[in-house]
């Protein structure tokens, strides 16, 4: 049964069931900490759903009402962005963001926003948010998901233009979205929204595998033929191999480096620990990588 759910999960998502748990969980979790945390205390969150608060808020204003739409408003904006993803990017990661976006949309409606804050104090707000957020957008990187809007047209950008930043462009995007809050409603929303996405995004890097950049050189006494073979159809990376010596016995060892995403790097290893227990694996995390390494959501 598990079986099935895996195979018609990947032929849509690219997903297996663990990985589908992990993306709802983790929108459960953004979702309360933007409901229970952010919207009771008028603050803003960065990228699309920040400027789809700011249009409910706008409207909400000038007709004197009090209607959530923010939730709806996000979906509206990330249609356009959906199907541009679906034809510039990849039918699978259009397929995760859909049912992100669709599901974060749904959870947003129906998770109650507090008329008060549950707790009175401002920064312990931000802080108790920023952490919940966090971990529930890590969750949903983790699963190879998508909440869409930045995220899609950052990437887009960045495969048209090489040197072009996803992160700077998630920057420079904030920074519209916290100035317009400053400029509308006050320096102070301003700056405990800018404080609220420093936290968000702290522990988002602190728990988000795929933000990592590791090195992993694999040496074995048989060429790696199998291992260049899962490298490159299960983990679409390109790796450099050669024929070295060693010094102990003097006799001939194989050597491939590869760099990947620890996220990647947690794959490769449960690979070779299943499929090939006698290689002697050396890996570092957190390397420095310039030239044209891409850095993805997922595959």
């Amino acid at each position: 049964m598990i079986k099935k759910i895996n195979e018609k999960l990947h032929s849509i998502f690219k997903w297996k069931l663990r990985e589908l748990i992990k993306n709802v969980i983790g929108l459960t979790i953004f979702c309360f900490g933007i409901n229970f945390f952010i919207e009771p205390n008028h603050l803003y969150t960065g990228g699309i759903l920040g400027l789809s608060q700011l249009i409910n808020r706008f409207i909400n204003d000038l007709s004197g009402s009090n209607i959530y739409l923010t939730g709806i408003i996000y979906l509206m904006i990330n249609i356009p962005l959906l199907v541009t993803a679906y034809f510039a990017i990849s039918k699978s990661f259009c397929a995760r963001t859909i049912f992100t976006v669709g599901l974060q949309t749904i959870l947003l409606d129906i998770i109650p926003i507090p008329e008060k804050p549950l707790v009175n104090d401002l920064l312990t707000n931000v802080l108790l948010g920023g952490t919940i957020v966090g971990i529930g957008m890590a969750h949903i990187l983790s699963s190879t998901g998508s909440t869409g809007g930045t995220d899609i047209i950052g990437i887009i950008l960045t495969q048209k233009h090489p040197k072009f930043s996803v992160g700077r462009f998630a920057l420079g995007f904030n920074a519209f979205v916290f100035g317009i809050s400053g400029i509308l409603y006050g320096v102070s929303t301003m700056i405990y929204s800018i404080m609220y996405s420093v936290i968000e995004n702290l522990s988002i890097d602190r728990l988000h595998d795929q933000n990592v950049s590791s090195c992993a050189t694999i040496f074995t006494k048989q060429k790696p033929t199998d291992i260049i073979n899962f490298i490159k159809s299960d983990l679409d990376r390109g790796a450099t191999c050669w024929e070295g010596k060693g010094i102990y016995d003097d006799s001939k060892t194989y050597i491939t480096y590869i760099v990947l995403s620890r996220y990647e790097l947690h794959k490769l290893e449960k690979y070779l620990e299943i499929k090939h227990p006698d290689v002697f694996l050396v890996k570092n995390d957190f390397v420095g990588v310039d030239g044209d390494f891409k850095k993805r959501l997922s595959k």
